[in-house]
């Protein structure tokens, strides 16, 4: 895992945890590390370890790539909490790492996705040109969640 900075410094981003997550060398599921460079945590997924991280933070955004439904843009959605994990130590989805967090720590932050529609996960540091049009949106959501609360919802073109 390679950590940047694991909050945004003095603002509305102070104590925001930001994780991207996802595979950098295989075209589109690199976009979670790309849009958190420098803001957060960037690992290839969520794993136990980042449970304390996510215990002590204020708030949680993890950002990844998605096989979107046609004709969707990048989501931000609110985490739910999971009644539990399936005790893989190797992945966890956000829902068991906030329930592993509430468990092990006593605390779990208030928690968002953004997804990011992907198309091509090919080998290669390069987005697909469909990617790289939905870049600008995801960015603008992703500061948007950094200065405070935003609307969450369904699929958004």
């Amino acid at each position: 895992m390679s950590a940047a900075a694991a909050a945004p410094g003095k603002g509305a981003g102070e104590g925001a945890l930001l994780i991207g997550i996802g595979n950098p060398l295989r075209g589109d599921d690199g976009v979670g590390w790309h849009l958190v460079a420098g803001l957060g945590l960037q690992c290839h997924q969520l794993t136990p370890e980042l449970a304390e991280t996510v215990a002590a933070a204020e708030r949680l955004l993890v950002v990844d790539a998605w096989l979107a439904p046609a004709g969707c843009g990048p989501l931000l959605r609110t985490v739910v909490p999971a009644r539990g994990w399936q005790g893989d130590s190797h992945r966890i989805d956000p829902g068991e790492l906030l329930a592993m967090a509430s468990f092990l720590f006593g605390r779990q932050a208030p928690a968002h996705e953004l997804l990011v529609p992907a198309f091509d996960f090919s080998c290669g540091e390069r987005f697909s040109p469909r990617l790289q049009r939905l870049l600008p949106q995801a960015q603008r959501l992703l500061r948007g969640w950094l200065e405070g609360p935003v609307p969450v919802g369904p699929c958004m073109s």
